[in-house]
């Protein structure tokens, strides 16, 4: 098998363990929805607490989603892309603390720096997963990000907004994935 055989089995084993990578885009829009809903009831040091701590949640909560669909929760040990998936969380949780400190001097920059970092960690999953969706979400997202934060808005809109952008990069790679398995 060659080099580039072993990397298409690794990325069908990924799009296979995770349902084409729908399920977590999806909770993580509940995690968004839920910061952006605290923000506005509560203020914006709750709603980036919620982000973050809703964050940590994603992992544990997509496996179980995947444990629900059929198959494993997750990669197994050993996998050759296991590693790049961890290096990929590991990256976004250094984003999004210092999303939270430069929010401290510049107040309403934590989600649009947030969609940001998010966005670009979605960048890695173009290769762990094979798939192009993951690039094109990721880079709609950063520059929805960015907009949002060169824009006078409301403190709360940049978790609206992606919400709604990974509820639609969910349903895309669902519709993806459905169409593989015909």
């Amino acid at each position: 098998m060659t080099h580039g055989q072993r990397l298409e089995a690794a990325q069908a084993d990924v799009r296979r363990t995770y349902h084409g990578g729908w399920v977590g885009p999806l909770v993580a829009a509940v995690v968004w929805l839920a910061a952006g809903l605290t923000t506005d009831r509560v203020g914006m040091s709750t709603g980036a607490a919620v982000l973050f701590l809703g964050g940590v949640l994603i992992p544990p909560v997509s496996m179980l989603g995947n444990r629900l669909l059929g198959g494993p929760a997750d990669l197994p040990r050993g996998h050759p892309m296991r590693g790049l998936a961890m290096q990929s969380a590991f990256g976004m949780v250094a984003g999004l603390l210092a999303a939270w400190l430069i929010s401290g001097v510049l107040p309403g920059a934590f989600f649009p720096l947030s969609m940001v970092v998010v966005g670009a960690h979605y960048f890695t999953f173009t290769h762990l997963y094979g798939e192009p969706a993951f690039l094109a979400a990721g880079v709609v997202q950063c520059l929805a990000g960015l907009l949002v934060l060169v824009s006078e808005t409301p403190d709360a809109l940049g978790a609206y907004v992606m919400a709604g952008l990974l509820v639609v990069m969910s349903l895309v790679l669902l519709l993806r994935h459905r169409a593989r398995a015909t």
